[in-house]
């Protein structure tokens, strides 16, 4: 199977698979940065960049293709999710309401952890640990730091078999050696990829740090925020492409855009993007790989009222397409707020206040470009 091409499910053959070929498809393309770094030559920095990036997508390459090797269950959820949620009634407003399934979120939560350990021990690692300066370029790092790393992972769904998950970490060509009490950890095919893993554990501090090592954005290192260029890389070309529309119908104007930073780059965790105009959220969009969410926001519940009114008087078809795009909450917020389509009614969040258009067609696109235009161009006259 060609893990590039592969996007739902039954492709991947399990949701754990899917996982990490989330977790491959959101890593940024290898770009050395040759670093100031005071004890090693750049030359030999941008080899170990390479070494580790190489080393990690081996890595995801090897999980997906036997997550069992690495202690990633992938039954249980899958199990659960095909053959008992479908016979379990469902309340018919669950979805408007916030209502969550216990068992299914624990054995997301199970595979979604195993599959996080790795990338996030080496973090750790990394980050407690030195580089031996005699230039066999080995990990040194003390038996009390390498021991507080371990125990940092004794969370409740996945700690019992992290021993063995380390030890398939070892089993990649990885040689761990104790002297006293340190230990010494290196790579003979990989023999600089600790260097590379400094650079990132060490990179400034910001709030897109962690995010960037996830990625292994070594680009990253000097910039205070991801491109939109770096988000749409990871996208469908199709979505990257409706996102380049929308930017379009406001070529000449000067929006900003803000990125969200990832916690983690597993599936379920999404690019968020807000783009604002004079100060005001105008749009945004969640994105992951496989998936695209176009938002479109009014600020306010009595914006969306008087601009839907405007659209049912001028444009009933834009209208009716319109009113379908405000997802309904019947939980009890005391954010929800009421909006009148026509002579309808309906609570929406008022936290976010948008519209959502969720995997948008062609014909989706070019219907909130014309409404976006629309309400800034009345918005502009109320001015």
């Amino acid at each position: 199977m060609n893990i590039a091409n592969a996007r739902n499910v039954g492709e991947h053959g399990s949701a754990a698979q899917k996982s990490i070929w989330h977790s491959m498809m959101m890593l940024a393309p290898f770009e050395g940065v040759a670093i100031e770094n005071g004890i090693f030559d750049k030359e030999s920095i941008i080899e170990g960049e390479s070494d580790f990036y190489r080393f990690m997508t081996t890595l995801y390459q090897d999980m997906y293709g036997d997550p069992a090797k690495y202690f990633i269950p992938t039954k249980p959820y899958d199990e659960y999710v095909q053959n008992v949620l479908p016979n379990r009634e469902k309340p018919r407003t669950a979805e408007k309401e916030h209502v969550t399934d216990a068992k299914e979120c624990k054995l997301r939560n199970a595979f979604q952890q195993a599959i996080q350990f790795y990338p996030e021990v080496f973090y750790k690692l990394g980050a407690a640990a030195d580089i031996a300066c005699s230039g066999d370029y080995e990990l040194v790092i003390s038996k009390s730091s390498f021991d507080s790393v371990m125990k940092s992972f004794k969370r409740s769904h996945v700690y019992i078999e992290n021993e063995y998950r380390f030890k398939a970490i070892l089993d990649m060509g990885l040689q761990i050696s104790k002297t006293g009490s340190k230990y010494h950890i290196s790579s003979k095919s990989y023999p600089k990829m600790f260097l590379g893993l400094r650079v990132l554990c060490n990179a400034p501090k910001s709030r897109y740090k962690y995010m960037n090592y996830l990625r292994l954005d070594y680009k990253g290192y000097y910039r205070t925020m991801p491109e939109i260029d770096d988000v749409k890389r990871t996208m469908k070309k199709e979505h990257a492409g409706y996102i380049d529309s929308v930017l379009e119908s406001f070529r000449g104007q000067k929006i900003r855009y803000k990125v969200k930073p990832l916690r983690n780059i597993t599936s379920g965790f999404e690019w968020k993007i807000d783009y604002k105009l004079n100060g005001k959220n105008i749009f945004g969009f969640y994105a992951e790989p496989d998936y695209l969410k176009l938002c479109i926001n009014f600020n306010s519940a009595k914006n969306i009222t008087e601009f839907g009114e405007k659209l049912r008087i001028s444009n009933k078809e834009l209208f009716d397409w319109f009113c379908g795009k405000f997802p309904e909450r019947l939980c009890k917020c005391p954010n929800n707020r009421v909006v009148r389509f026509g002579d309808t009614k309906r609570r929406i969040c008022g936290l976010s206040n948008r519209a959502e258009i969720e995997d948008p067609s062609d014909h989706d696109i070019e219907n909130s470009i014309t409404v976006i235009e629309m309400y800034r161009s009345g918005s502009k006259a109320a001015q």
